[in-house]
């Protein structure tokens, strides 16, 4: 079994990147493939992608409208046969993945955060999560040699990520009049993102406060048992173009009603929120008023902060979107659904007759076809590390 990454570098030899995540990581891809004697381009799009990729680039001012053009005449005039990115659903890549579909000599490539967070990055051939190639057919895995994970754990990354953010931020209100035709897959208010980040501080402090009394709640049994669902961040493209609803919301809402008719009445509800979403979102005030409609106040807790592995050391079952956590309660051999399009979603896996029967029915994961699942996706498409860390060597597995 050959490594995406691998497979990029000994059978493509020019490779065009476009956006790449905040920070450095964009510099140090184009370094290895260089030295497996790839050409690299780069063509860059707004004032932070400049600042991290300086030199040996080119740069698109034009309106969004030009650019299939610019960038159909970019891979003729250097013969791109591949072209690399972070991400697939933002505009400019999704221009890049239609032109690749209409092209032969031309293949698509995504990073984006590793499937087994924090402690990988995800590599794989014309898509991601929804898009994934993926298979999802149970018989597959049947053939799938199992071997060993490296558990080794790496260093914390969120400070490096919020420095390169704020850099990248900067850059982009610096340099906006030179790319004034930019169009961001988010905002880009400097002033948004203080009050924001501001924000997220003071509420991951609060939590701090409450997190003692949590723990010790949790591992003396007093919410036990329990389910967790955790949230997304509404505005990832996991809940924007791979689920069903658009709106965290809206399956929050689903999943308090379900709960409150189908779930025992002995069960409490964890509503985890996402720790990248302090500053943006608090859905206090929706679930307290859900629960109490439901009449499952005293059942559903809605909490901050607490780390994933407390948790699903001492929970019955996970209900979530599409989230990587559903692969790491599958670790822990936990019953899980997804609600939405997951490339975990496999019969043997998880469950798969709705979420009104999975409170009572859900069953725990096929020990084996998870461990054959997991190797292939190893093998395949992870690379051990951290894309926000400044000096990552990229090396798959």
């Amino acid at each position: 079994m050959s490594h995406y990454l691998y497979e990029l570098a000994h059978t493509k030899s020019n490779i065009l990147l476009l956006q790449g995540p905040i920070g450095p990581f964009f510099k140090n891809v184009a370094a290895w493939l260089q030295n497996s004697g790839c050409n690299v381009y780069k063509i860059n799009l707004n004032g932070g992608d400049e600042y991290f990729y300086p030199h040996d680039s080119v740069s698109f001012y034009e309106s969004i409208d030009a650019f299939p053009q610019f960038l159909k005449d970019y891979i003729r005039q250097h013969t791109i046969d591949a072209i690399v990115v972070f991400g697939d659903c933002r505009i400019y890549h999704k221009i890049a993945k239609s032109i690749v579909e209409s092209n032969s000599n031309l293949s698509f490539w995504v990073f984006e955060e590793g499937y087994f967070r924090p402690h990988y990055i995800t590599f794989e051939k014309n898509g991601v999560n929804g898009f994934s190639l993926i298979p999802k057919n149970h018989d597959f895995y049947q053939s799938i040699e199992i071997t060993s994970i490296d558990e080794s754990k790496n260093k914390c990354h969120y400070y490096s990520m919020a420095y390169f953010g704020i850099i990248y931020y900067i850059f982009i209100f610096f340099k906006k009049y030179k790319y004034s035709n930019y169009v961001h897959h988010r905002k880009t208010s400097l002033s948004f993102y203080a009050s924001r980040w501001t924000l997220a501080l003071i509420r991951k402090f609060k939590a701090k406060l409450t997190h003692p009394k949590l723990i010790k709640n949790i591992i003396n049994n007093d919410y036990k048992p329990f389910y967790i669902f955790p949230l997304q961040c509404n505005e990832d493209f996991q809940i924007q173009v791979h689920s069903h609803y658009h709106s965290m919301k809206s399956y929050i809402f689903r999943v308090i009603r379900s709960f409150s008719l189908f779930a025992d009445k002995k069960n409490y509800l964890l509503i985890k929120h996402h720790p990248m979403d302090d500053g943006f979102h608090n859905y206090a005030r929706l679930i307290k008023k859900l629960a109490n409609r439901y009449g499952v106040s005293q059942r559903v807790i809605y909490i901050h902060g607490i780390p994933m592995p407390i948790l699903l050391r001492k929970a019955i079952g996970l209900v979530t979107v599409n989230s990587t956590c559903g692969l790491s309660a599958l670790i822990h051999g936990l019953p899980v659904i997804a609600l939405s399009n997951a490339h975990y979603d496999i019969k043997g896996l998880t469950f798969q007759e709705g979420l009104n029967r999975f409170w009572k029915e859900g069953k725990k994961p096929d020990t084996q076809l998870f461990e054959r699942y997991r190797s292939y996706l190893y093998n395949k498409s992870q690379i051990k590390g951290s894309i926000y860390y400044k000096d990552f060597k990229l090396n798959a597995n």
